[in-house]
């Protein structure tokens, strides 16, 4: 069998990725790194596909946009990412790219870099939406030496763009501890190794240290609004004071199951603002997010990439981010909160 970048990588100690950035002479690896590399190169006798890489190099003018199902906006779940998608789309456009959409279910995340959209020659760079995709999966796409961004995600040497997520949610939990007198908090959560999830719980946790009060967090595989009911509908024989999820979607579930409390309904809040979150019953209290500029970011930094910019440290943008106070906490009308707003900055 052909000797593979997997192999040399797996030689040299390296991921794929930085395998690959020694094979294409890009800058940033450490000499012992790059040393490595080229010692596994000559001991495998590696030979890089040429073809290919001159295939790679013919433009398309077409960025593809993968998107896990759970969070398609087709599925219903997922009209966040459906903004998101309009930021990137409208960006894109004014650059003359047209735009692929890839649903890409459970079955595919595995595997994206056999995905037909990413292949060279069928699309010039790629968009990654969401905490869904593995690590391991986005590696090979960045190994493969596509300009690849990520949106809610994180991979090290990878340009990612995210929310601003753990000082938002402090200070909404510390909106419910002081203005509401809240001592018992539940957090309804996705994976642990969501970047997003672990930042809000984050938030949660440091202001429950900050005012000395108890939390909980309850995690679920995804972040839809039926893992939000059903975690909430464990919550009913005893419920807290105050139950704060990590999306809207998981919000408005839990807001449905804890109907049956009656008057003993505990706080709901979320995080996202969809265009939901206005119109439940009651109005639900969350972190306002512009997808928009998340995706008109995420775009942009990919255009920047695509166009050469491809030696310089990897970049880390942050969307600041607001609190909206609503009914669903306890408060008695809309009212707008800021929080922090940080600014992009690059990876450590």
């Amino acid at each position: 069998m052909p000797v593979t970048l997997a192999d040399v990588a797996h030689r040299a100690g390296v991921s794929e990725a930085t395998a690959s950035r020694v094979l294409n002479g890009r800058p940033y690896v450490a000499a012992r790194t790059r040393e490595a590399v080229e010692i596994a190169v000559r001991e495998l006798d590696y030979a890089p596909n040429r073809a290919a890489r001159d295939l790679s190099l013919a433009k398309t003018a077409t960025i593809a946009v993968l998107v896990h199902h759970a969070q398609y906006p087709a599925h219903g779940e997922g009209p966040f990412s459906g903004r998101v998608i309009d930021g990137a789309s409208r960006v894109l456009r004014r650059t003359g790219h047209d735009t692929l959409y890839v649903h890409v279910d459970d079955d595919a995340v595995d595997r994206l870099v056999g995905l037909a959209a990413v292949r060279p020659g069928r699309s010039d760079g790629i968009l990654v939406l969401g905490p869904a995709f593995p690590v391991h999966a986005v590696a090979r796409l960045v190994a493969a030496s596509r300009p690849v961004v990520l949106v809610d995600n994180r991979l090290a040497e990878t340009d990612v763009v995210l929310s601003d997520n753990e000082a938002p949610m402090r200070e909404l939990a510390l909106h419910l501890v002081r203005e509401h007198n809240h001592r018992r908090l539940v957090v309804l959560a996705g994976p642990r190794r969501w970047p997003s999830t672990a930042e809000r719980v984050a938030g949660v946790r440091a202001a429950a240290r900050q005012d000395g009060v108890e939390v909980t967090v309850l995690h679920a595989p995804e972040t839809t609004i039926r893992d939000g009911a059903g975690l909430a509908a464990g919550l009913l024989a005893d419920p807290p004071d105050a139950v704060m999820a990590v999306n809207d979607a998981m919000a408005l579930g839990a807001l449905h199951a804890v109907r049956e409390l009656g008057h003993r309904r505990p706080a709901v809040t979320g995080f996202d603002d969809i265009a939901w979150a206005e119109l439940a019953d009651p109005p639900l209290t969350t972190v306002s997010v512009d997808a928009g500029a998340i995706g008109a970011a995420a775009a942009s930094l990919l255009l920047e990439r695509m166009a050469g910019s491809d030696d310089t440290p990897a970049r880390e943008i942050r969307v600041p981010a607001r609190i909206r106070l609503r009914r669903s906490c306890g408060c008695s009308g809309p009212e707008v909160t800021p929080t922090t707003a940080p600014v992009g900055r690059r990876h450590e």
